[in-house]
């Protein structure tokens, strides 16, 4: 009788840790955009810096992306990325995805189903703003989970 109440004690211990990533809080891809373009026009670094903190580990939610390709990463921790590009008024911008599955282990299959052109829903963790030359830049998303949208 006693073994029952840990197992029942470390089953909801085990269910509260699996749960912690409803609780993070979500941001739009236009947020972030709007957070990056207040990072760039702040007079003071460490405002910028305080900014770019704010988003760190935070769920990103992506719509209508359009896969531009998938290719070798560039991220240490994956062994492929998808690079989409997603419509803004101002342009296109660059997402890198990286994927995981409910294991941990990086999503091949997810990225295997994909081709360019695909359009698709993304959930990830922001990660870093990438800066290419010609003030370009693109979103780099880890631990992400890509649904294909019809």
């Amino acid at each position: 009788m006693n073994i029952n109440k840990y197992i029942i004690v470390a089953l909801i211990l085990c269910t509260g840790c699996t749960s912690m990533k409803f609780w993070i809080p979500s941001y739009s891809f236009d947020e972030v955009i709007a957070i990056k373009n207040q990072i760039d026009a702040a007079e003071n670094p460490a405002q910028g810096f305080l900014l770019l903190k704010q988003l760190e580990r935070k769920r990103v939610k992506v719509n209508n992306a359009i896969v531009k390709q998938i290719s070798n990463s560039i991220n240490i921790d994956y062994t492929f990325s998808v690079i989409a590009t997603v419509e803004r008024s101002s342009g296109t911008i660059d997402c890198y995805i990286y994927t995981r599955n409910w294991r941990n282990d990086e999503d091949y299959m997810s990225v295997a189903q994909l081709k360019p052109g695909d359009t698709i829903y993304v959930i990830g963790r922001f990660s870093r703003f990438l800066k290419f030359p010609g003030n370009k830049y693109a979103v780099e998303l880890v631990e992400s989970n890509i649904s294909t949208l019809k």
